[in-house]
Order: C-alpha cells, then sequence, then structure tokens
C-alpha cells in the first residue's frame, strides 16, 4: 500500500510580489506584505506554487517536498530555514518547527506539512 501526503489541509494564498518568485522557492513576506524568495537563514512563510513578477501564489499550509542543502533530516518536528538558494537547511533553533513525514538522503530531499 502507498501512503500519500498531497492535499492534507492545503492552503494556497496569492501575495503581490516585490521581484520575481520562483516556483517552489520558499518565500518570505515582508512588513510591506510582499513576498519575495527567501534569502539565507531567513524563517519562511511559505513555498511558492508558481512563479511570478508581480504575484505568485503561496502554500502556507499543506504537504511540499523541499530539497535541503546542508543538516541532518529526520522525521519529526524540525526547524527548518531557507538557504537562499530555492531550498531549505535543517537549523537548531527557530520560530516555528515543521513536522517532516519524509526524507531522501540520496535526492537530498525532504517531505513537510506546513
Amino acid at each position: 500500500m502507498r501512503i500519500g501526503f498531497k492535499g492534507f489541509m492545503e492552503q494556497v494564498i496569492t501575495f503581490p510580489a516585490s521581484a520575481e518568485v520562483k516556483a517552489g522557492y520558499p518565500v518570505t513576506i515582508a512588513d510591506t506584505g510582499l513576498i519575495a524568495n527567501s534569502a539565507a537563514d531567513a524563517e519562511f512563510a511559505g513555498v511558492a506554487t508558481a512563479g511570478g513578477a508581480e504575484y505568485a501564489p503561496v502554500m502556507v499550509s499543506g504537504y511540499t517536498t523541499l530539497s535541503y542543502s546542508s543538516g541532518t533530516p529526520k522525521c519529526g518536528w524540525q526547524y527548518i530555514t531557507a538557504d537562499g538558494n530555492g531550498g531549505v537547511k535543517i537549523a537548531s533553533s527557530g520560530k516555528k518547527a515543521r513536522l517532516v513525514v519524509e526524507t531522501d538522503t540520496a535526492a537530498k530531499t525532504i517531505g513537510v506539512i506546513l
């Protein structure tokens, strides 16, 4: 039997963008309400489900797969920050822990419930 997490509590909100947002990248929301691709070490609000220069849809809740560049992922609650290159890294602390439900160390990806 195959298990699946896609579709679980998915919520996507369209935000105005301050610059070109890339699909699949973690995004940060500025004080102005504009989103941008997250910088390294930033805690991210969600993941862009499509790219856009003026607006972009952002998954703020639900399951997504993210590439990771550093740290040792494990299933369970983990602090995750953006790596500044469209992926994430496992952090030792943060404001909000994310639920990691899958890890693939060969592909360097994690499945996360946002």
